[in-house]
């Protein structure tokens, strides 16, 4: 990588994190506030150990979404909830944003994925293809019960998001979770040579 793309990176970076602490209560938002009521539509909590499973049927879900012969508000704004959610969420591709508590995206993975298994139960709901959907739902389903380790909490796992809000990493972990600081200097450094 060249020095005038690792500064455009740097830029890109340090306007992201400027924008969302422009609104800190919004960049530190934690799921539906208990006071408040929710602007979008409510998406269930979903365990850490869920996660795994509907990381790896994401695909395959936000396909049959694209597929629906018949959409309702509904559908569209859980589906926009979970493109702008995993966006926000760099893709999933920061290491340990799935399995690690501590990581600053495990939250917003929680809430991509929570949005995700939200879009196939609505789908399942839904006239259409409802029987692909309910048939996805089954498998799905079935993975999750035949491993306990699936049902493990963590600390995001009560967690009701709302598809009106976008939840930001939590940059402030940034610092303190070595992973995150090591994937990053690891890109740095393979970059330059």
């Amino acid at each position: 990588m060249t020095g005038c793309a690792f500064r455009l990176q740097l830029w890109f970076f340090a306007g992201f994190a400027a924008l969302m602490a422009v609104n800190p209560a919004e960049a530190h938002h934690r799921g539906v506030p208990d006071d408040g009521p929710v602007l979008g539509v409510a998406i269930p909590a979903i365990s850490h150990g869920e996660m795994q499973i509907i990381a790896k049927y994401r695909t395959a879900i936000l396909g049959l979404a694209a597929r629906q012969p018949v959409t309702d508000p509904k559908l569209r704004r859980l589906a926009g909830f979970v493109s702008l959610q995993y966006f926000a969420c760099f893709y999933g591709l920061v290491p340990g944003s799935l399995p690690d508590e501590l990581s600053p995206f495990n939250e917003c993975s929680h809430a991509y994925l929570a949005g995700t298994r939200a879009l196939l139960a609505h789908m399942v709901e839904m006239p259409g293809a409802q029987s692909a959907a309910k048939a996805l739902q089954e498998r799905i389903n079935a993975e999750i019960a035949s491993d306990l380790v699936f049902g493990a909490f963590c600390s995001n796992s009560q967690e009701v998001f709302d598809s009106a809000v976008i939840v930001a990493p939590d940059w402030t972990m940034i610092p303190a979770h070595p992973p995150t600081v090591l994937t990053r200097l690891k890109h740095r450094f393979s970059a330059s040579f």
